[in-house]
């Protein structure tokens, strides 16, 4: 039963690689190509244990081996694909290389073990020394992976402020299941350290199963997420430059930042985008995001998060879903659009989920859109 289950999670993991690499909507290219090889890296590691399974080669065979070298590159191409869906213009750099340092030295170990293997006499090896040694390893194994997916998640949690700065609406573009998947990934490698302290899987074949189960259910999550996605900066090259020097500079403390207008200059600015605000009412667009805006004022991206971010205070989200907010109100006031639901307001301001639209209106106003309705209500 279980190596049936093994099998099956092993061909559904192959199945998703080829899904992922196909990408037929064509979006994220490049982190995808990186998110599929991930993929596959778990597909070899779920291969080796149908292998070990099915008994088709010996634990020590070299191809098994060969085969066991995913283990020690999954971790650091998960990274690299989370680098490379939040980053718009990312390109490989030299320092990449360091990220395969370990799988490096293991390769190197394994090759090295066959030279010595092939010239020297087998030695009897103390059971104890051995359990010792590959449980030090699994320690090892486990904080790399663990450190990894700690940086990917922090990764994460900065691009969701990051799409802030450039998106009016966060939801689809800000890797929550990505970030959800890291949780899981983090979740399992506790366990695993768990399990080498404590010993909870020797012997214990609903463990095993237990563990199956957990990979079968999480290859169905991350079939399903992925395929909603969309991408996350579907701009022309120059725009992604533009936007990555904002990523850059927004990180920066504000003492380090560069001025780019004078006070006169962001004042004018910030005049014409209060007009643009109220006489075409931009915030309407669902899709608004700050390339379009800048477009609308015939300024650079760069130019015009600037006036935003300095001028008003906010980052372009806050500014752009306070609009909203403020138009969502005079519609809740105006007894002629009572016809309308308080969700159908929330489409028509400019959102484009519930809940979306009931977070953002409580954080404006401090109530709900329920609460705030009755309240004028009671007060016409």
């Amino acid at each position: 039963m279980y190596s049936i289950l093994n099998a099956i999670i092993c061909g559904a993991a192959f199945l998703l690689t080829f899904i992922i690499f196909v990408n037929q909507n064509k979006v994220n290219i490049k982190a995808n190509r990186w998110f599929g090889s991930f993929i596959f890296c778990i597909f070899l590691i779920l291969l080796e244990d149908v292998i070990i399974d099915s008994k088709i080669l010996r634990e020590d065979d070299i191809l098994n081996q060969l085969i066991n070298i995913s283990s020690f590159v999954v971790a650091p191409i998960f990274y690299l694909s989370v680098s490379y869906y939040i980053e718009p213009v990312r390109k490989w750099k030299i320092i990449d290389y360091f990220h395969f340092c370990f799988a490096f030295l293991i390769f190197t170990l394994l090759i090295l073990s066959w030279i010595i293997d092939s010239k020297a006499e087998p030695e009897d090896i103390s059971p104890e020394i051995e359990q010792k040694t590959i449980a030090i390893f699994n320690f090892i194994f486990s904080l790399y992976v663990f450190i990894y997916c700690f940086l990917a998640y922090k990764k994460i949690i900065k691009h969701e402020n990051t799409i802030r700065l450039l998106n009016s609406v966060s939801e689809n573009l800000d890797l929550k299941w990505l970030k959800n998947i890291i949780v899981g990934v983090i979740f399992i490698t506790i366990f695993w350290i768990l399990d080498i302290v404590f010993q909870i899987s020797e012997g214990n074949k609903t463990f095993d199963i237990l563990t199956s189960l957990i990979y079968f259910l999480s290859i169905f999550y991350i079939t399903y997420y992925w395929q909603k996605q969309k991408e996350i900066f579907p701009y022309s090259l120059e725009e992604k430059k533009e936007i990555e020097t904002i990523i850059v500079e927004t990180s920066l403390p504000e003492g380090k930042r560069k001025q780019l207008l004078n006070h006169e200059e962001l004042e004018e600015h910030k005049s014409r985008l209060l007009q643009l605000m109220d006489a075409e009412k931009p915030y309407l667009d669902f899709e608004l995001n700050l390339v379009k805006l800048a477009a609308s004022m015939n300024i650079s991206t760069h130019i015009l998060s600037y006036v935003i971010n300095n001028g008003f205070g906010e980052n372009f989200y806050q500014f752009i879903n306070r609009y909203r907010i403020e138009e969502a109100k005079k519609l809740m006031a105006n007894s002629e659009m009572d016809r309308l639901s308080l969700l159908g307001i929330g489409f028509s301001v400019g959102f484009n989920s519930k809940t979306v639209f009931n977070t953002t209106f409580k954080k404006v106003t401090g109530q709900t859109p329920s609460e705030y309705k009755k309240q004028i209500g009671s007060t016409l």
